[in-house]
């Protein structure tokens, strides 16, 4: 059932469309839906615009049915028993689809009262995702001021010849690495660590603010609040991003986000050593 979300997760993102679904039997969709019978000859796969198509339906269907006979092995887990979704990969998948819409290079959630990023559009995951998350900020905020390219250095994997207190936090990153990346690869996390310290010192220092934006060349993010405590958060390459966008983005997204981090199954971190949460110690401005 997990590769059935992520299958109309990446459905959902390949068109542009604000959702996808598999049904079973009754009536056709009318002309103006895109969709298309699946090999079995029982589901349809179907593609959901609230605004304008980007193609012509027609055109659409076409390409959404050579789409789907690329997932022939997926859909053959259609004939067999299925458990219940992973909600943790649920909300990976909508995080991910999230950030396609909003052109970002990560979305993830936080809350403000455990040491947790509960979820994560990134799908390059390793052992590092349990790393503190300011002990990165520190590290990439260290090679800024040295004028070191800590992505470089990270993915080739060796300190060398770094300042002392850097020098002492390469390695540790690394040790926790996992999976290798590329220097583009640490980039992108290393901004979302950077976003997601930065984010708690800022609701630390001053509570009762449920938006953050900023705009800055090395941190550039926005973030909304939803549920009391939770932080939905994009991260941007560029500080010239479009406010206007992307927060368009969460507000659609929001309800959904929110149904899958609320239906999320209470999480000890130290007894999670694979899971799809990231320590955090106290934080303090990057």
């Amino acid at each position: 059932m997990d590769d059935l979300h992520r299958m109309l997760a990446l459905t959902a993102r390949e068109f542009g469309a604000d959702d996808a679904r598999l049904e079973l039997g009754g009536r056709d969709p009318g002309d103006d839906v895109v969709w298309c019978s699946l090999p079995d000859g029982v589901h349809r796969l179907v593609v959901i615009y609230d605004g304008p198509m980007p193609e012509p339906v027609s055109q659409l269907r076409e390409r959404l049915r050579m789409f789907a006979e690329t997932f022939t092995g997926t859909l053959g887990s259609l004939k067999a028993p299925r458990a219940a979704p992973d909600p943790r990969r649920s909300l990976d998948d909508a995080l991910e689809v999230l950030a396609h819409q909003a052109e970002a290079n990560d979305a993830f959630v936080v809350d403000e009262t455990s040491p947790m990023i509960w979820g994560s559009s990134d799908g390059d995951r390793g052992p590092e995702r349990l790393r503190d998350a300011d002990r990165c900020a520190e590290a990439w905020a260290l090679a800024q001021a040295a004028g070191v390219d800590l992505p470089a250095v990270l993915a080739g994997g060796d300190a060398g010849r770094l300042p002392d207190e850097l020098g002492r936090l390469v390695p540790e990153i690394l040790a926790s690495a996992g999976a290798s990346r590329t220097p583009e690869g640490w980039r992108r996390r290393l901004r979302s660590f950077a976003a997601a310290s930065a984010l708690r010192s800022m609701t630390a220092q001053q509570s009762g603010t449920s938006r953050w934006s900023v705009h800055d060349p090395d941190l550039a993010f926005l973030a909304r609040g939803f549920g009391g405590i939770y932080w939905l958060v994009l991260v941007f390459e560029s500080a010239d991003f479009s406010e206007l966008h992307a927060e368009a983005a969460m507000i659609h997204a929001a309800p959904w986000i929110e149904r899958l981090v609320t239906s999320l199954p209470p999480v000890d971190p130290d007894d999670s050593p694979g899971g799809r949460v990231v320590k955090l110690r106290r934080l303090r401005p990057v």
